[in-house]
C-alpha cells in the first residue's frame, strides 16, 4: 500500500476514527480505551487526531465540548449525527476524511457496523493509505447475536471486504486474537491489550457514607454498561448466596443503562443492592476505592476494561471464564471461575473472609497494571506496530 511517509524521520501522523468517543462513556469501554490509547501514543511522539460523532446515547454531547477541538489533550473533531442515527450516520465526516488522508501516514479504525468506520475504510482504500481495524469485540459471538440478520448482511456487503483489505487487525486479548485468526481474513492479527493510567489514592468511604452504610461493610461492585449480556442477574444471585454466610454484604452497580431495565433487579435485592448510576471518571475511581471486590460475569468480553481498572485501583477481582482474564489467577490478584452462581459466591467469600490476602491481591493487581498495562507501555507497543506497517521500524 502507498504511504505518505517520507524517508526523512519525523513523527508518525495517524488519524483515529470511531463512532463515539470520550466523554460518551455510556457506550462502555471503547470511548475510554481509545482515549487512553491516543494519550499513550502521544507520549511516544505520535501526532494524531480523532474523527468521531457527537453521539452520547439519547442526547448528543454538548456543543461547548464538541466545538472545543480537544478533549484531555487529544485533538478531536466531533461531527453531528444524521440519518441513519442507528448506524451513527454523520454530517461532514466524509469530507473531513478526504481532507485529512493526504496529511497522514496511517488510519486506525475502531469498531464495526457503523458509517464513520465504513467511510474511512473506503476512502483509505481509494487513497492507498494503510489502515488498522480494531473490532473492539464486535466480531465475538455475543455481539454478532445482537441484530444478527442486519450484521450478516452488512458483513457480506461491506465489513468483510474492509477487514480483508486492512493492513492489520488489532485484538485486545489473546482470545479475541484467536477468534480473528480463525476467520482467515488475510491481514496480520496483533494482540495489544487496553491500558490504564494508574489513579492516585481515592477516598473509599464517600459512597458508603452517602448510602448510610458502615465504613467496614463489605461491598461487591459491578462497573460497566447495564446490558443483559453483562449478567447482573447472575451477580445478584451469587451475592444472595454469599449473604447466607455474611448478611452484611452490599452490592454497588455503577453504569449507564444500555438496553436493560435495572429496577426489577434492585427490587429483588432491596436493601442491599444500590445503583450508583452512570460513573464519570472521578466516580469510577471513588467506587473502586470503596469496593471490597469487583465482579465481572458477562456472557462474553473481548477485554473487560473494568477488571483492569479494578487492578489499577488495588481492588481484588472475581471474573468468570467467559471473560479473557485468566491472568488474574496466575498472578494471584483475584479469582477466575466458572460462570455459575455457586462458584462466583465462593470466590467472593474467599476475598471477604481473608482481608490480609485480599490486600495482597490488590497490591499484586496494581503492580500488574503498572508493569504490563500502563497506557505508556501500550502506546509504545502500538506505535511499534505502526512503524512496522510503514516500514520504518527502528
Amino acid at each position: 500500500m502507498k504511504s505518505n511517509r517520507s524517508t526523512t524521520r519525523r513523527p508518525l501522523r495517524v488519524v483515529h476514527v470511531i463512532p463515539y468517543f470520550a466523554p460518551a462513556y455510556r457506550y462502555g469501554g471503547p470511548p475510554r480505551s481509545v482515549l487512553g490509547l491516543c494519550q499513550g501514543l502521544q507520549a511516544w511522539g505520535v501526532e494524531l487526531e480523532v474523527l468521531t460523532t457527537s453521539a452520547n446515547g439519547e442526547e448528543a454531547l454538548p456543543n461547548s465540548l464538541t466545538h472545543s477541538g480537544t478533549f484531555e489533550g487529544i485533538s478531536v473533531r466531533y461531527f453531528p449525527l444524521s440519518f441513519p442515527k442507528r448506524l451513527f450516520g454523520t454530517t461532514g465526516m466524509r469530507d473531513a476524511v478526504r481532507e485529512t488522508l493526504p496529511k497522514v501516514d496511517l488510519v486506525h479504525l475502531h469498531g464495526l457496523w457503523n458509517y464513520p468506520v465504513w467511510t474511512a475504510a473506503l476512502e483509505s482504500m481509494r487513497f492507498g493509505i494503510p489502515f488498522f481495524i480494531s473490532p473492539r469485540g464486535m466480531l465475538d459471538a455475543g455481539s454478532l447475536a445482537h441484530h444478527r440478520w442486519r450484521k450478516e448482511l452488512c458483513y457480506k456487503v461491506w465489513e468483510r471486504r474492509y477487514l480483508q483489505r486492512a493492513t492489520l487487525l488489532h485484538a485486545t486479548s489473546e482470545r479475541e486474537a484467536v477468534s480473528l485468526a480463525e476467520l482467515a481474513l488475510g491481514p496480520e492479527v496483533a494482540c495489544v491489550p487496553n491500558g490504564v493510567w494508574l489513579p492516585g489514592k481515592a477516598p473509599g468511604f464517600a459512597f458508603r457514607e452517602k448510602l448510610g452504610l458502615d465504613k467496614e461493610a463489605p461491598v461487591v461492585l459491578y462497573l460497566g454498561r447495564l446490558h443483559p449480556s453483562k449478567r447482573l442477574d447472575l451477580l445478584v444471585e451469587s451475592v444472595a448466596l454469599a449473604r447466607r454466610q455474611n448478611p452484611t454484604i452490599q452490592v454497588f452497580i455503577a453504569g449507564a443503562r444500555d438496553g436493560m431495565i435495572v429496577e426489577p433487579l434492585l427490587d429483588r435485592a432491596r436493601g442491599w443492592c444500590h445503583w450508583i448510576g452512570e460513573a464519570d471518571n472521578a466516580t469510577k475511581w471513588a467506587v473502586l476505592a470503596a469496593a471490597s471486590v469487583l465482579v465481572m460475569c458477562s456472557d462474553s468480553e473481548s477485554f473487560g476494561m473494568s477488571v483492569l481498572e479494578a487492578l489499577a485501583a488495588g481492588t481484588p477481582v472475581v471474573v468468570t471464564k467467559t471473560c479473557p482474564w485468566e491472568i488474574v489467577e496466575s498472578v494471584r490478584c483475584g479469582f477466575w471461575v466458572e460462570q455459575r452462581a455457586d462458584e462466583i459466591s465462593k470466590a467472593i467469600l474467599e476475598v471477604l473472609q481473608h482481608p490480609m490476602e485480599a490486600r495482597a491481591m490488590g497490591e499484586r493487581g496494581r503492580k500488574l497494571a503498572e508493569d504490563r498495562y500502563s497506557w505508556r507501555v501500550i502506546g509504545q507497543e502500538m506505535a511499534r506496530h505502526y512503524e512496522r506497517a510503514l516500514g520504518v521500524e527502528k
